[in-house]
């Protein structure tokens, strides 16, 4: 994996998928000032209607556009994930979150810490242990 940052402001990204996973992805993108459209029959609570562009529908092959920088497969069916990313763009970047090995990408878990970014990436093995280092590392520098 070669980690980079991304300047996602003003571009466009699909979310396929709205549960607990795609609000979290949400989060971060509309933080940095993506546009974000999700495709799905439901919206996770924490899911703001009015920030994102919402398709209220099950997920088809012809969903997606050419115009998407980022794509997130979220849904909790494995096989339409992976359907997903077989529907994609060659040039499209597709995180399949049930499957790491068949993903463009993954996700870092970020500090920001007086102007200095931190990313901590498992390269989607354990997300859990990015995250507990993360706090870990968050905490020791509060102390410092």
């Amino acid at each position: 994996m070669y980690p980079i940052t991304l300047n996602l402001k003003n571009k466009e990204v699909l979310i396929i998928g709205g549960g607990k996973i795609a609000a979290r992805k949400v989060r971060g993108l509309l933080k940095e000032d993506a546009k974000v459209k999700i495709i799905s029959p439901t919206l996770y609570s924490s899911i703001s209607k009015e920030s994102v562009e919402w398709l209220e529908k099950i997920y088809e092959t012809g969903d997606i556009k050419g115009n998407e920088s980022l794509i997130f497969a979220c849904t909790d069916n494995n096989e339409l994930n992976e359907q997903i990313r077989k529907d994609a763009h060659s040039s499209q970047m597709v995180n399949v979150v049930s499957n790491k090995k068949v993903s463009d990408f993954y996700n870092m878990s970020m500090i920001k810490y007086k102007g200095v970014n931190i990313g901590i990436s498992t390269e989607g093995a354990s997300p859990m242990i990015a995250k507990q280092t993360r706090v870990e590392l968050e905490e020791w520098l509060k102390n410092k």
